[in-house]
């Protein structure tokens, strides 16, 4: 959060002074204040409202704990700090104390109900907040929106594999956020039997994950998922020792797990963040990510991997919209590519790199190295990696890093719930990555997610601007969504062409939505059809005398761990099938 939107929200803060609005929930009365579409309409709005106590002292690295009732009127006027984070503005604009959330809504304590769209923001589970995302977009139809907080980095993700600190506290926040909702959103006039979990970039991994999830089971009904999915090929693991040791020593507290907690407990939030921070070659790492949890006799968020949940049909089946745009992550390519260093590892030693910058994994079969090898030559063939390699590392790092666990989480979920699955492919004059004359440069992540919240950053767009439509198709889909279960709708004049068919495996539906929308088929199948091939090659399904999934691993049987060059010109990697 830079200094820049600091001053922006410090405005919004002040404005929300002129007009204000009171309410009375279980918790107490809460004070708002009163803001406008981008069509005029009044909006109600409570930002800053507790769902939790503030995690900190003994309670930091734990579970939530639901906060307690309030004395007064509480001032929800204006938005509260984001949660901790490395942050270039004052130090008050962010905080442990951050677990708070935000309503906006046209009708108070109505008798008509209207359907509710929480949504999670993004940040790769670093950085990001609920602050500033402003209601003048979907507001402008039928529902109540509701936007949250959750703990990022070490506070939100911190997991010795012990009873110490399970991990999942971020996800664990958001299923709190979840309940409040549940609980109280009808005094806002929203429908707690029709809630949509909805999210962009870390908020589709935590949308889908929260489908992954008993801990959240019955708490939502439908699901938006933007650029991202908890399938992940690298799959979950059960503890981040490795990082919360590196805190440690960098805080010279004790790595043995019995005092290192509590002394981390005593140091300083900033201090934490800090000693939490990785960089690495200028790729997108995301450090710091949710665990599979050991049994201690707490309620686990995670009580297996997510993949082997959505494969086998144990998930919170809920209709789902999901999808990527064109090109997702173009930015990282970039510097990979202007920095020395990084193109000098790129060509000289790829492996040591490729597993960190696009996410993959060995086993015991198959090492880390020989798989950057073979994602090397399919997406890389050439011996030199230069500029001109733009467009083939740009497709390696947006499959890696976000398409293929779409495409892997759309594919297993669709045999067991409804699954609209889209490609966003619209580009005007507005773009998440100006490149390189100042102009956008492909679809990139999150240029969808502009069409339906505006935030201080975003540019406003007005009813007379050429991408007036897409707002008007983008927030339609949402309410239409989040009323129904299903996207299509007749009759109105911005969707009278939609024709969303469900995911079908046979038929491979998608939706191309650009200028038109368009029906098609078999989306990015050319390039996941190597990640589909790698990823049985690492493990196979059987049924054990219990009836129970388990995975095995395939033995290697020939030097070229059973993949071969396809006789085509798409040089593909197919998986041999076993004897």
């Amino acid at each position: 959060m830079n200094r820049q939107i600091f001053s922006v929200l410090m405005i919004l803060n002040v404005c929300a002074f002129i007009k204000s609005e009171v309410i009375e929930i279980d918790d107490g009365k809460l004070e708002g204040t009163v803001l406008k579409t981008r069509k005029g309409l009044d909006v109600y709005a409570f930002m800053n409202i507790p769902f939790a106590e503030p995690p900190i002292g003994r309670l930091r690295f734990h579970s939530p704990i639901p906060n307690r009732k309030w004395n007064g009127i509480l001032n929800a006027k204006q938005f509260g700090p984001a949660c901790m984070q490395n942050n270039d503005g004052p130090d008050e604009s962010v905080s442990e104390n951050c677990l708070q959330l935000n309503v906006f809504t046209k009708e108070l304590n109505s008798i008509n109900l209207k359907p509710t769209i929480v949504y999670i923001h993004g940040g790769g589970y670093v950085a990001g907040s609920a602050v500033g995302y402003l209601p003048s977009y979907l507001l402008d139809r039928d529902i109540v929106l509701v936007t949250i907080n959750y703990r990022l980095g070490p506070f939100g993700f911190l997991a010795t594999g012990t009873k110490d600190a399970y991990g999942n506290m971020g996800l664990k926040d958001q299923v709190l956020a979840l309940k409040w909702v549940r609980k109280n959103i009808a005094h806002f006039g929203g429908n707690p039997d029709q809630v949509t979990i909805s999210g962009l970039s870390a908020g589709s991994f935590s949308v889908t994950a929260q489908m992954g999830s008993v801990m959240s089971q019955g708490l939502f009904h439908r699901a938006i998922a933007m650029s991202g999915a908890i399938t992940w090929q690298t799959g979950l693991d059960r503890d981040n020792m490795n990082l919360v040791k590196q805190v440690a020593k960098r805080l010279s507290c004790p790595i043995n797990v019995d005092d290192m907690i509590p002394c981390l407990q005593t140091k300083s939030a900033k201090d934490i963040i800090q000693a939490g921070s990785r960089s690495y070659y200028g790729c997108l790492v995301m450090p710091w990510l949710p665990v599979v949890e050991q049994d201690f006799g707490q309620e686990r968020f995670f009580t297996a991997d997510p993949n082997k949940l959505f494969k086998s049909g144990k998930f919170n089946r809920v209709p789902v919209i999901v999808g990527i745009t064109t090109d997702e992550f173009i930015s990282p390519v970039v510097p990979l590519l202007n920095n020395k260093e990084s193109l000098e590892l790129l060509n000289n030693k790829f492996s040591e790199i490729a597993s960190n910058c696009f996410y993959f994994r060995g086993n015991g079969i198959i090492s880390t190295d020989e798989i950057a090898e073979l994602l090397r030559k399919h997406y890389l063939p050439y011996d030199k990696i230069d500029k001109t390699s733009f467009n083939s590392l740009h497709h390696l790092c947006a499959d890696g890093s976000i398409g293929y666990a779409v495409h892997r989480f759309a594919h297993y979920a669709s045999p067991f719930t409804d699954v609209y699955y889209y490609k966003f492919s619209y580009s005007e004059r507005f773009s998440n990555f100006l490149y390189p004359r100042n102009k956008p440069y492909g679809i990139h992540h999150g240029d969808d997610n502009m069409y339906v919240l505006s935030t201080h950053y975003d540019p406003e767009i007005k009813e007379s601007d050429p991408e007036n439509f897409m707002v008007e198709r983008m927030t339609r889909i949402w309410e239409q969504f989040s009323k129904y279960g299903n996207p299509n709708k007749r009759n109105d004049e911005f969707l009278a062409d939609l024709n969303w068919p469900k995911l079908d495996k046979t038929s491979e539906y998608f939706l191309d939505n650009g200028k038109h929308m368009v029906e098609k088929q078999g989306l990015y199948l050319e390039r996941y059809h190597m990640w589909d091939s790698l990823d049985k090659s690492l493990m196979y399904s059987e049924k054990d005398e219990s009836n129970e999934e388990i995975m095995i691993k395939i033995i290697k049987k020939d030097s070229d761990y059973n993949f071969v060059l396809s006789s085509n010109n798409s040089k593909i990697y197919n998986y041999r099938s076993l004897p």
